[in-house]
């Protein structure tokens, strides 16, 4: 059994963001790059950029820069870097959902943008006390419940073994950008 590193990815939330990522957990290749989504084969970036909603070209090292420049931000589900989500325990997920709540109602973004459809069914079971069932046949988008004055949107994951998804997820992240207007003007102090 190899060990897996002790670090993980810093949560990028502040308030008055627009839109706040949320993926699963860190992978092991971005906790050791140290960025949201690094690997070369996660359309993420490419999505952020080709959507507008980043106002520019973005890549892995502009995850610790877009809260402030474009008002957006990135977590997790859960902290501890893995090969597969799958490795991640069930009282780490339901740690991790009632943390990423208490983050999101600190916080209120306009948006909590979840990186996937089974992310946000383990966050709206464990955090929001919404039926198993009832989450299954959700839609992509937009979805009904609020996490304090936060819209919750899920989309499809960006990693590459998803990529059926890829065309329907740069759509539903145009039509978010719609939602959130354009990127706010940097603010310096």
């Amino acid at each position: 059994m190899t060990a897996e590193p002790a670090l993980t990815l810093p949560h990028y939330l502040q308030p008055g963001l627009r839109v706040v990522f949320i993926g699963y957990n860190p992978a092991i290749y971005s906790a050791e790059a140290g960025h949201y989504y690094a690997r070369p084969g996660n359309t993420f970036w490419r999505h952020l950029t080709q959507s507008g909603i980043a106002g520019r070209g973005v890549g892995p090292a502009d995850d610790c820069l877009l809260p402030a420049e474009a008002g957006i931000g990135f977590t997790d589900l859960c902290c501890r870097p893995t090969v597969r989500a799958g490795q991640l325990s069930r009282d780490e997920i339901i740690e991790g959902a009632h943390r990423l709540h208490a983050e999101l109602l600190e916080f209120q973004p306009a948006v909590a943008c979840f990186s996937g459809r089974g992310i946000y069914q383990l966050f709206g079971r464990h955090a929001l006390g919404l039926s198993a069932r009832e989450l299954t046949s959700r839609a992509y988008g937009e979805q009904p419940e609020r996490i304090g004055a936060t819209v919750p949107w899920v989309i499809p994951s960006s990693s590459g073994l998803a990529s059926k998804w890829h065309r329907e997820r740069l759509d539903l992240l145009h039509r978010l950008g719609d939602v959130i207007g354009p990127q706010h003007p940097r603010r310096d102090s």
